[in-house]
């Protein structure tokens, strides 16, 4: 396919270390290799070219740095986190049941009984193009997209996935050292949950660092569709007609970089500073602002509780506490720091804002010395 390598540089980068894997549909037979160390596009590529339409064809999501870091050898982490992988796919028992069929004819030998694989295969086909079993997933991964696209300032790369569902990519300027498992199942399965989507594959997030996905501009295996990106604006028809005749259009990754990273940055350092103080006292990360986009303390009455101690005031039944304000160019006798779930406000100097605002005003910090208190956290 013209243009095909191009993208894989773009998509994947000029050099980097990964796994290519094509699973097989049966227990395979010794020395049958099913997974392979590429460096560049290039082998990508080839292997690809080799495997596409007879395997799955499947590469890491992540860089991982170096070989000895891809095999697990050794402790130093050097994998740089550039993106996300979300994965949609539907349940469907028709569509289950005729991939059984073709993996127990497979399990015989690619080629048996090829006439009945054909006809499993054009029936799943069928389900995908003609009775569109794979719209529900797709809707959502368009939904998920706009939702990304507001809180963080752009779309993910969305692609369909051959058979019966969709993935998407979130990209941001590359970030390390942050435990991309905990932070992104719990960003997953807290958009799912408050989304009620349900073919949101939460365990692809749990184990996002290991996770391989589906090779862009591969075919899949039983289908003979082809994983192709798509816009939230493609109709269902629009995708399937792409994916039966594949072009690839210019792509450039940084286009699609969003404020993402940065956001999940911030989650392990709340996560990781939970791990570490009693329960009661713990910041809880938040879900969705509808207005804007997430924030990372749920509750600041905890926030500053885990700041500045117990509050003078509580009052029962009531959604806010009262400090003696902690700003010292004014006299409070009269607790007037009011905090509630989302903020602060002061009475008496009317300063307001949230857990950030505060950190900066307090200190006299610039917006990267307070990123920088919040990454240190992890540290103390």
């Amino acid at each position: 396919m013209k243009g095909i390598l191009p993208f894989y540089q773009l998509f994947y980068g000029l050099s980097f270390y990964r796994y290519f894997t094509r699973p097989p549909d049966f227990i395979p037979q010794n020395r049958f290799q099913i997974k392979f160390t590429i460096k560049d596009a290039k082998q990508l590529y080839l292997h690809v070219s080799k495997n596409n339409g007879f395997h799955p064809c499947y590469a890491s999501i992540y860089d991982h740095g170096s070989n000895d870091n891809l095999n697990q050898k050794i402790n130093t982490e050097t994998i740089v986190y550039d993106r996300v992988f979300f994965d949609f796919d539907i349940d469907n028992h028709q569509a289950y049941q005729l991939k059984k069929q073709i993996q127990d004819l497979r399990s015989q030998g690619l080629n048996h009984q090829k006439k009945l694989q054909d006809d499993l295969k054009e029936k799943l086909r069928n389900l995908i193009l003609d009775q569109r079993i794979a719209k529900i997933a797709i809707d959502e991964a368009k939904a998920f997209s706009i939702q990304i696209k507001e809180w963080f300032g752009s779309y993910p790369v969305l692609f369909f996935s051959g058979c019966k569902g969709c993935h998407a990519y979130t990209f941001f300027e590359p970030i390390n050292n942050v435990d991309i498992n905990q932070s992104l199942f719990w960003f997953a399965e807290k958009i799912k949950q408050n989304n009620q989507y349900q073919t949101l594959d939460l365990s692809v997030n749990k184990d996002a660092k290991n996770r391989l996905s589906r090779v862009p501009f591969s075919k899949h295996q039983y289908t003979g569709l082809t994983v192709v990106p798509f816009h939230v604006n493609n109709s269902y028809e629009e995708i399937m007609t792409k994916s039966i005749a594949p072009r690839i259009d210019p792509f450039t990754r940084e286009a699609y970089y969003s404020g993402f990273g940065e956001y999940l940055q911030e989650i392990d350092l709340i996560l990781k500073h939970n791990s570490k103080i009693p329960k009661e006292n713990q910041i809880k990360a938040a879900g969705v602002n509808k207005n804007k986009s997430f924030t990372i303390v749920g509750d600041h009455r905890l926030f500053f509780k885990s700041i500045i101690g117990e509050p003078i005031k509580e009052y029962p039944g009531k959604d806010y506490v009262m400090y003696r304000c902690p700003f010292q160019d004014h006299e409070d006798y009269n607790p007037s720091f009011q905090v509630n779930k989302t903020g602060y406000k002061c009475y008496g100097c009317n300063r307001k804002g949230n857990y950030f605002q505060f950190l900066k005003d307090y200190n006299k910090w610039s917006d990267e010395e307070v990123k920088i208190h919040l990454r240190n956290m992890k540290r103390k």
